[in-house]
Formats: C-alpha cells, structure tokens, sequence
C-alpha cells in the first residue's frame, strides 16, 4: 500500500460505491473500512452502510489485484 487519497462522500454514498469507483470492485471494501474505522470510534454495533454526505474518508491506494490469468502456471496460459 502506497498511501492515501482523500475522499468526500456524496448524499447516498456506500462503501461498496466507492470501492467500485476507486478498484473497479464492489466488493474490496475491506481496506476502506479498516482505514476509517477511527471514524466510528467509539465503535457502533454496526459500521453504517450508508455513509453522511460531507465525510472525509481515507481511500488506500492499494496494488492492483492479479488477474485470474496470471494465477494459472505458465504452461496453463493461454498464448
């Protein structure tokens, strides 16, 4: 992990919308809700799906996943 990019929610922003807007998948919203969890502190029951428009949250910049191509062994991949 490289860093950070500071992002302001919207009205209706989720964790999953901005996982997909900033990884391109919905479902790494693990790392932005490790990165914010100071946010919550003390903690809720429940980290809130919906987050308040006007939040500053941390977004990681987080290396790009392996494509399920470069998973199989060489001799598997396609030319």
């Amino acid at each position: 992990m490289a860093g950070y990019i500071d992002h302001t929610t919207g009205p209706r922003d989720r964790w999953d919308t901005i996982a997909y807007r900033y990884y391109g998948d919905a479902n790494r919203t693990g790392p932005l809700i490790a990165a914010n969890r100071a946010l919550f502190d003390p903690a809720p029951s429940a980290i809130p799906l919906i987050l308040p428009a006007g939040l500053i949250i941390r977004v990681p910049i987080l290396d790009p996943e392996p494509a399920a191509q470069d998973l199989l062994p060489p001799w598997k991949r396609s030319a």
